[in-house]
């Protein structure tokens, strides 16, 4: 196996042990800041915003940075490990501010790092299997997603959903955590290219197909329900934690077994049918919402998982290949997604807590339409 080649691996057995990690934590946070510390969704609205906004809005420049300095491995290993060692300290937090201040430490690791990574994958991958790769990365990335997730279910299952359960698996989050950072050490080799052409600075130049394709994206999952939201909503259904669990295990399982296969769609597809695609899949999972049944929200939720890998593949993989300061360039779609993506959470969370969960899904879906008109009639589009 080729020193890039293994690069493609091993930064995918960092994602596994990092979002091994993060399962043990982020299920829990809706109902730990809603059950355990009582707080209304609309404080939920809040912490997702402001923590989206840590996460994205400092990617960019971190990716300018990893482009002017020719350099990428150093800024994983502080990111990784920033994350890795606030992220269990949720533990200890007794308000929803002591929630939202960890999660922004914990998020501020991320974006850090989130820039220098999608560029040395992409500096590791064939420009023309670069979905393939991303697909690659992405299903050993879940795999640690389904582990960590079996496992905060078994635990669930066993010892029930009690506050120091909750954090126990807050602080035990940190051993695959540190894990992460062993392997990104000892196995992740630096790739250096993609160097910016001009000296230092905070100005960013990208190629007008790129900025296209980056609005297109951000129409597009402008309005979509997160994670979180769903998770919520399950509640609201009347399932148990232990059920909804299940469900992102098979939610996760399922993105696992066709992450490979998408990356390779992604590679002999045009950009706009790979959206149009995530569109159509997208709003599709959002009506199914406004049925109140198990068997709707269970196929939404798949129907999103899916939505998130077209998206999220795609417009990675278009910046890989065709974005000539990558990391610049995958710092600055970060960047437009904290802006949007932190309004949306915000207002879905407020719609939530005043008017009820169902208001929220009609927000989304309209939300989604007006996005799918925008969409279909946008031409900033590279057609190759």
């Amino acid at each position: 196996m080729s020193r890039e080649h293994s690069n493609i691996f091993w930064m995918g057995m960092v994602s596994f042990f990092t979002d091994m990690a993060s399962s043990l934590v982020i299920p829990l946070l809706p109902f730990f800041i809603v059950i355990i510390l009582g707080q209304g969704v609309d404080k939920l609205g809040i912490v997702l915003a402001v923590t989206t906004l840590v996460s994205y809005l400092l990617r960019f420049l971190g990716g300018i940075a990893s482009d002017k300095m020719d350099s990428n491995k150093q800024f994983l290993i502080f990111g990784y490990g920033l994350s890795a060692i606030v992220k269990p300290l949720l533990g200890l937090t007794e308000s929803w501010l002591g929630v939202a201040g960890v999660r922004s430490g914990e998020r501020l690791g991320k974006a850090i790092r989130s820039a220098p990574k999608d560029k040395l994958i992409s500096l590791s991958a064939n420009s023309d299997k670069m979905g393939a790769s991303l697909g690659l990365h992405k299903t050993i990335e879940k795999m640690g997603e389904v582990l960590g997730l079996t496992i905060l279910l078994s635990v669930i299952a066993y010892f029930g959903m009690s506050e120091s359960v909750f954090r126990t698996m807050f602080l035990v989050s940190a051993i695959p955590g540190l894990l992460s950072i062993l392997v990104l050490t000892i196995f992740v080799k630096e790739i250096r290219g993609g160097k910016a052409r001009k000296k230092p600075t905070l100005s960013l130049y990208l190629e007008p197909k790129i900025r296209g394709v980056i609005a297109g994206f951000i129409i597009i999952t402008l309005f979509m329900f997160n994670e979180a939201f769903y998770l919520l909503l399950g509640k609201e259904f009347g399932l148990d934690l232990a059920t909804i669990l299940l469900v992102v295990i098979v939610v996760k399982a399922t993105q696992m077994l066709v992450s490979k296969r998408i990356g390779r769609f992604i590679d002999e597809r045009p950009i706009r049918l790979q959206m149009g695609i995530g569109y159509l899949i997208g709003i599709s999972a959002t009506t199914l919402l406004l049925f109140p049944s198990f068997t709707a929200y269970l196929i939404s939720f798949l129907m999103f998982g899916v939505h998130e890998l077209i998206m999220l593949i795609a417009i990675r993989s278009y910046i890989g290949q065709y974005a000539e300061d990558k990391g610049s360039a995958y710092g600055f779609l970060y960047f437009v997604i904290a802006l949007f993506s932190a309004a949306s959470a915000y207002v879905i969370g407020l719609t939530w807590q005043h008017f009820g969960a169902t208001h929220a899904i009609v927000v989304s879906c309209a939300g989604m339409l007006t996005a799918g008109l925008v969409f279909f009639k946008f031409r900033a589009f590279d057609s190759n």
